[in-house]
């Protein structure tokens, strides 16, 4: 067929018609071996591509015998598969399933369920979880003080989960000092979770919280206002608390200022010797007990004495104080660690930052009404 075809349209005995005609035939082997598309398939089956890769996929759902006839019709053109194509369209279908990364939220609490069951402490985990599901991240806690758990193991197991970030959380009692291998992943810590190594951080503004406070309860009528912080508080807030209780001191009389009350722990019987001694008409405080302690003392919240506490979310929200906006805390870290990830920035900084999240001020029982 295609030799008579060749020499219908060439003359015989031309000296180049069997180069002609080789380069004919050749023409001819090419287009019946080119490669038959998905679109060619489609059109002579009368249906659209997609239902095309599904049948010959054998995936979605295509009726049994329109997918036989895909099959037919496939085989008469000669299609066949490009296996490159076919692994690089099975990784993008993958990557359209949603699988969440991992980010580890490490802390070194005696109570491994921390971040759990204590009201004060689970607004971080929420928030940053919160943050994590809106960028496609998931937390997974890590107990620094599971049984057996040493640095070096920790650090493999994250490693091993192919986590790239980890967020180091506050613990009690206090981490001074973390040796993981801290150049495989990106790292955060909030407040003041461990003094060394130097991570960037999310932190409350502990001198507008306080400054706040005292300000807000002098507007209240109060005036010998007194501060009342373990010392664990006093450390992480970098003795800020008390520098601004000193400069808020300086600016008001002598018969007003109260001198803080810091200690560790701070006790029951020690707020109670120095209420005697100091007599103040309001306390700030960071403890949870603090109203408790003051009624064994002798004293009433609000009639006798106001109160006003440093961090309300979530175990004292009622009361009056400062609201820390824990949740956001929780959610910046993610926020930092996910932009270390996404700029490949791994290790310890050279120069560790602080992003400062304001607190807000909240009235509440614990203070006398305002005339």
């Amino acid at each position: 067929m295609l030799e008579s075809t060749i020499n219908r349209i060439f003359a015989p005995g031309r000296p180049d018609l069997p180069y002609i005609r080789q380069a004919a035939i050749s023409l001819h082997m090419d287009t019946a071996s080119r490669k038959i598309s998905l679109g060619e398939i489609a059109r002579q089956a009368g249906v659209s591509r997609m239902t095309v890769s599904c049948a010959l996929r054998n995936v979605g759902r295509v009726k049994p015998e329109t997918a036989v006839r895909i099959g037919e019709i496939a085989r008469s053109l000669g299609y066949s598969p490009d296996p490159r194509m076919a692994m690089t369209m099975s990784r993008v279908r993958d990557a359209k399933k949603k699988e969440l990364l991992p980010l580890a939220w490490l802390h070194a609490s005696e109570n491994g369920r921390a971040y759990h069951d204590y009201k004060w402490l689970s607004p971080y985990m929420e928030g940053a979880k919160e943050r994590c599901d809106e960028l496609g991240y998931k937390l997974d806690e890590l107990w620094l003080g599971a049984p057996g758990m040493t640095e070096g193991r920790m650090s493999s197991i994250i490693v091993n989960r192919g986590i790239r970030g980890v967020i180091v959380s506050p613990s009690i009692p206090e981490l001074r000092r973390l040796r993981l291998d801290w150049r495989k992943f990106a790292s955060v810590s909030f407040e003041t979770a461990m003094l060394s190594p130097g991570l960037h951080r999310a932190v409350p503004d502990y001198y507008h919280n306080i400054t706040l406070a005292l300000k807000m309860l002098r507007r209240s009528g109060y005036r010998r206002i007194g501060l009342c912080v373990q010392l664990l508080e006093a450390r992480r807030s970098h003795h800020t608390y008390l520098g601004s209780l000193h400069y808020f001191q300086s600016a008001i009389p002598d018969a007003e200022r109260v001198r803080p009350l810091v200690c560790n722990p701070l006790a029951a019987e020690e707020l109670k010797a120095w209420v005697n001694r100091e007599k103040p008409d309001a306390v700030i405080a960071h403890h949870s007990r603090i109203i408790e302690w003051l009624g064994s003392a002798g004293l009433r919240v609000p009639e006798d004495i106001g109160v006003a506490h440093l961090a309300l979310d979530d175990d004292c929200a009622d009361w009056a104080g400062i609201w820390q906006h824990k949740r956001r805390i929780g959610a910046q870290a993610v926020e930092q660690v996910v932009s270390m990830i996404h700029n490949n920035r791994t290790g310890v900084p050279d120069v560790a930052y602080e992003t400062l999240i304001p607190g807000e001020w909240r009235f509440g029982w614990t203070l006398r009404k305002r005339k």
